[in-house]
């Protein structure tokens, strides 16, 4: 691992796939970043990718956190939802909750000892001290707590467990009074009756979170029956993704610090991504870059293919197929495309084709004119890429049989 970075990045592309959704007039560049995706996940897995991404992308969030281990081993509970360990999942969110824990309790002051020592981690007692606010301003503790309690013993045990620091205008916390389950219950319960939300160490939103996320996961420790292991499982991811980012977050890069890569720690099941970051020349390769979409070259040499083909591919029958392929161009560097073949019905037909360029292969998907939509079983499906300058070859996507196509003479 390398510890020695200051932050921990998501995977961009998650979140660009993301943003792209949900602009129509992104549609080439969630394509093209889609395909990115896709294409790095086949190399690891030959089925499901498009279920893979879907997972992956619905629990990214964040693109920055700071590089500690509660973070790490969050990438890896979303590596295990992404593969569909549900379970696993959920059980190692717990875990992370407990390391949540135990990093903010090395730094602050706390009543519990050598946490490392503790054999049985009283996961609830150590949120719930963490919640504890430690110094509350003199006008808040005597006219928004005090002031508004209504039980007598109550409002003498509050008093009685902070002292007044005159310098500081501010009460502060008797550390020691937060070691047991029962005062720190009672604390939280008077804050609540009379309004006070303030928590330490992180939001009162997150406080919750902490519980919950423990909750589920203690389900699948104890290996309870009728579960939604998949609900529960995104439900642990989206709250935990809220509890780093409130702890954790980076709202802004400062300069001179490194970045890492949280999935670089997990090879195993990232061997097929890269998360280099690509360097742009000038701000146009810079906004290409960042959309995904091809370059000016790529795009100059796809447009070589412009003429006739005539081609050959395994149908969802399995049998050799054959058909004719034509490509022209009515605008500058627009290249449209349709397909002449005989269909499984033994009638011939003709198949407008959209085109999606990525880099150095494209993809053919045939479509219906009257509604612009692609129907798997009805309308081809190919990827390919430009071997010489006269032969296409690639794959029947939908099928996973081969495809080439000679240029006519």
């Amino acid at each position: 691992m390398d510890d020695d970075a200051d932050y921990i990045s998501e995977y961009e592309e998650l979140l660009k796939i993301k943003e792209f959704s949900q602009d129509s007039r992104m549609r080439m560049p969630y394509y093209c970043t889609y395909e990115l995706i896709a294409k790095a996940l086949k190399d690891e897995y030959a089925e499901n990718t498009g279920d893979r991404i879907e997972r992956w992308a619905n629990v990214t969030h964040v693109p920055y956190f700071e590089n500690v281990k509660p973070v790490t081993y969050y990438f890896q509970a979303k590596m295990l939802y992404r593969d569909g360990f549900y379970e696993a999942s959920i059980v190692l969110a717990r875990s992370v909750c407990e390391m949540i824990c135990y990093d903010l309790l090395s730094r602050t002051a706390h009543p519990f000892g050598d946490i490392e020592s503790i054999e049985v981690p009283v996961f609830r007692v150590f949120v719930n001290f963490l919640a504890i606010p430690k110094t509350i301003e003199r006008s808040a503790f005597e006219e928004q707590i005090i002031a508004r309690i209504n039980d007598l013993d109550d409002a003498n045990f509050a008093k009685s467990s902070y002292k007044f620091d005159k310098s500081a205008n501010a009460y502060s916390f008797k550390i020691e009074n937060g070691r047991k389950k029962d005062n720190l219950a009672r604390f939280l319960k008077i804050f609540g009756e009379v309004g006070f939300n303030n928590t330490d160490s992180f939001r009162s939103d997150t406080h919750q979170y902490l519980h919950r996320v423990y909750d589920i996961g203690n389900l699948y420790v104890h290996a309870k029956e009728n579960l939604d292991p998949f609900r529960d499982a995104t439900e642990c991811l989206d709250m935990l993704a809220y509890i780093l980012s409130d702890i954790y977050g980076v709202p802004a890069l400062s300069a001179g610090k490194t970045i890492k890569s949280g999935y670089t720690d997990f090879p195993d099941v990232c061997k097929g991504m890269n998360f280099a970051t690509e360097v742009a020349p000038t701000p146009e390769d810079a906004q290409r870059i960042y959309l995904n979409l091809p370059s000016q070259d790529q795009i100059d040499s796809v447009m070589q293919v412009i003429g006739v083909w005539n081609g050959e591919w395994r149908n969802e029958r399995g049998e050799s197929q054959t058909g004719v392929l034509t490509f022209f161009s009515n605008r500058a560097d627009h290249l449209d495309a349709n397909l002449r073949y005989t269909g499984v019905e033994g009638r011939e037909r003709t198949e407008s084709m959209e085109i999606r360029l990525f880099g150095s292969y494209f993809h053919l998907i045939g479509f219906d004119e009257n509604d612009m939509k692609h129907r798997r079983n009805e309308h081809v499906f190919f990827e390919l890429e430009l071997l010489n300058n006269r032969l296409l070859v690639g794959q029947n996507i939908e099928h996973q049989g081969k495809a080439v196509f000679q240029r006519s003479e």
